[in-house]
C-alpha cells in the first residue's frame, strides 16, 4: 500500500474513490459550451453582419497575460471567420486602462465599425458612449466586476452572463470558450493560451478552471506549441513553469515599455512565421532581465520604519514596477503594503499597488482614505489606485491607520508527515494530479525530519542543499548554515517542486519554514 497515498487522501479527506475520481485526467466534456447563452448569439450574429459587409473589425485588448492571450484568441476567431480584423493592446503608459475616447476617435477615423473589447470595457461608458456617437458598435468581452452595463453595447460576454461565477474565470479563458462555442471546435493551442490566463489572474483553481489548466498542461506536453516552448528551457511543463517562467516574461513588456510594444507580444502568439517568433522571444526575455533588474535595485534601495503595522513607500519606479514590488515586500515582512510612484503621463498624480493577506481587507480600507481617489480597484488582498501627489500624506495616515486596527492573520498551516523514503518522482506525480496548485487549491505542505549531521550546505554555507536519496534534494536559497541550530534532529516544512537540469527532472523539496526539536 503507497503510505503516500494514504496520507494524501486524509489530508484532502478523500475516500478511494472521491481521490481516485480527482485524480482523473479532465476532457473537454469537462469544459462549459457556452453557444446557448443570449450574449453569445448576439455577438456571434453581430460578427456574421460584419463579414457579409466587409466591415473593419478591431480587437481592443489589455497590456497583461490575460488581456494578451484573450487579444489573441478573439484574433485567431476572426480570422477564421475572415472576417476584416485587427487588434490593439493599449499601453499602460500612453493609452492607460481600457477602452477610452480618445482612442474610440482614432479607432472610427480608421474606418472602423466594430470594438471587440477583451480584458476590459464593462466600465468604459465614455469611450462606448463616444462609440455610439460615432456609429462604431461595441462587443464586450469581460470578466471584472460592474455595477451596471454599459449602455449602448451589443452585447456583455461577462462570467455573469454565461453562468460562470462559481468559480470566475479569466478574460482569456472567456475567450477561449467563446472561440469554442464560435467554432465548435477543441483547439488545443488556444486552449492553453486561455487556460494560461486562469493562472496569471490568480483565478480559483477548483473545477472548470482546475480542469482547464490540467488540461493545458497534458496538451503543451503532447504537442509543445513553439511560442510556449521558446519562453522555457524546461522540457516538460508544470503548472509552476507557466506561472514562474511563462507568465512573467509576457506581462514584463507591459510593465516596462512604455510605448506600444505590447502588440508585439499578440503578433508572437497570432504568428506563423517562426522566425518572427524566435526573434521576439529573445525581445520578451530581455525585457524579463531589465524588470527583474528593476526591482531587485528599488528593493535594495528603499528604506523603511521597521517598528510600523504596514509598510508605506513613495518610489521612482515605473508604475507598473508598483505590484511585483508590493508582492516580494508582502512575502517579506508580511505587512499591508501601499507602493506609489509617479505617472508616466502627469506627475502630480501618483500610482498606487496595495497587497495584502487574510486579516486586512483592502476595498474595505480603501473605503475609509479620506484623500480623493483618482481612481481604484482590485479586490480583497490586491488592489490599485491614483491620486494627487498632494494627497500622499493623507492617504499614508489612513492606511496606516486601517493597518494599525486590522492585523493580517497567520493562520498555522497543516502539514503532511513524510520520510525520506516517500520523497520520489512517483509521489511527486501522484501530487501534481491533485493539482495544479493556487488561489482555493494551495499546494500542501511537507514536514520532513533529517539529521543535522545529515545537512549539506554550498556555497561556503550560503544555501541549503542536502541529498534526500537518488531522486530528490532539500533545498533552500536564503537558510543558511548558521541559522540552523545544532540539535540533533532539524524538522522543514517544505513545498514539492520539479528540478530540471540537462533534461533530467528530479524532486526538489523547497524549505518554507524551519522548525527544530530534541530527541
Amino acid at each position: 500500500m503507497n503510505s503516500f497515498k494514504e496520507k494524501l487522501k486524509k489530508y484532502y479527506q478523500l475516500d478511494e474513490d472521491a481521490f481516485l475520481k480527482k485524480i482523473e485526467a479532465p476532457s473537454f466534456s469537462c469544459l462549459k459550451n457556452i453557444s446557448s447563452f443570449d450574449c453569445v448569439k448576439a455577438a456571434l450574429s453581430r460578427l456574421e453582419k460584419a463579414k457579409k459587409g466587409n466591415e473593419k473589425v478591431i480587437v481592443y485588448g489589455d497590456y497583461d497575460f490575460d488581456g494578451i492571450s484573450a487579444t489573441s484568441i478573439i484574433y485567431s476567431l476572426l480570422l477564421k471567420m475572415a472576417i476584416n480584423a485587427s487588434y490593439y493592446v493599449p499601453s499602460r503608459y500612453q493609452d492607460g486602462y481600457g477602452l477610452n475616447a480618445e482612442n474610440v476617435l482614432r479607432i472610427a477615423k480608421a474606418g472602423f465599425s466594430l470594438i471587440f473589447t477583451v480584458d476590459n470595457g464593462v466600465t468604459a461608458f465614455e469611450a462606448i458612449q463616444k462609440a455610439n456617437e460615432l456609429g462604431v458598435d461595441v462587443i464586450v468581452l469581460d470578466h471584472h466586476e460592474y455595477q451596471e452595463i454599459p449602455s449602448p453595447i451589443v452585447t456583455l460576454i461577462h462570467p455573469n452572463t454565461v453562468e460562470l461565477t462559481h468559480p470566475s474565470v479569466s478574460a482569456g479563458f472567456l475567450s477561449y470558450l467563446f472561440y469554442r462555442a464560435a467554432t465548435k471546435e477543441e483547439n488545443e493551442y488556444l486552449l492553453s493560451l486561455g487556460a494560461t490566463s486562469l493562472l496569471s489572474d490568480a483565478m480559483p483553481l477548483i473545477s472548470y478552471n482546475r480542469d482547464a489548466v490540467n488540461l493545458a498542461l497534458a496538451s503543451l506536453n503532447k504537442n509543445r506549441f513553439l511560442p510556449f516552448c521558446l519562453l522555457t528551457e524546461r522540457k516538460r511543463f508544470f503548472a509552476s513553469t507557466l506561472q514562474m517562467e511563462i507568465i512573467p516574461k509576457v506581462n514584463a513588456v507591459g510593465r516596462v515599455e512604455t510605448g506600444n510594444e505590447t502588440n508585439r507580444v499578440v503578433r508572437y502568439f497570432v504568428s506563423s512565421d517562426i522566425e518572427t517568433q524566435k526573434k521576439i522571444a529573445l525581445y520578451l526575455a530581455k525585457v524579463n532581465e531589465k524588470r527583474k533588474s528593476l526591482t531587485k535595485d528599488a528593493e535594495q534601495k528603499i528604506v523603511f520604519p521597521k517598528d510600523k503595522e504596514s509598510i508605506f513607500l513613495v518610489t521612482d519606479l515605473l508604475e507598473g514596477l508598483n505590484g511585483l514590488l508590493a508582492n516580494r515586500l508582502l512575502n517579506e515582512y508580511e505587512k499591508p503594503i501601499a507602493v506609489f510612484s509617479p505617472s508616466k503621463k502627469d506627475d502630480t498624480i501618483y500610482v498606487g499597488s496595495l497587497r495584502s493577506k487574510e486579516g486586512f481587507d483592502i476595498l474595505k480600507a480603501l473605503s475609509g482614505i479620506h484623500a480623493p481617489l483618482l481612481t481604484s480597484g482590485g479586490h480583497e488582498f490586491a488592489g490599485g489606485v491614483s491620486i494627487k501627489k498632494v494627497d500622499l500624506e493623507t492617504f499614508k495616515k489612513d492606511f496606516e491607520f486601517a493597518a494599525m486596527k486590522h492585523h493580517l492573520e497567520k493562520k498555522e498551516r497543516i502539514t503532511i508527515d513524510i520520510d525520506k523514503s516517500e520523497c520520489t518522482m512517483e509521489n511527486f506525480y501522484l501530487l501534481q494530479s491533485l493539482g495544479p496548485f493556487g488561489n482555493e487549491n494551495p499546494a500542501p505542505l511537507f514536514s520532513l525530519s533529517l539529521d543535522r549531521s545529515d545537512l549539506a550546505f554550498t556555497k561556503n554555507g550560503k544555501f541549503l542543499s542536502t541529498k534526500i536519496n537518488q531522486q530528490a534534494r532539500l533545498f533552500s536559497f536564503s537558510l543558511r548554515e548558521e541559522n540552523v541550530p545544532p540539535d540533533e534532529k532539524v524538522s522543514f516544512n517544505c513545498l514539492m517542486e520539479a528540478n530540471e537540469w540537462k533534461g533530467n527532472i528530479s524532486l526538489q523539496l523547497l524549505v518554507q519554514e524551519i522548525k527544530t526539536f530534541c530527541e
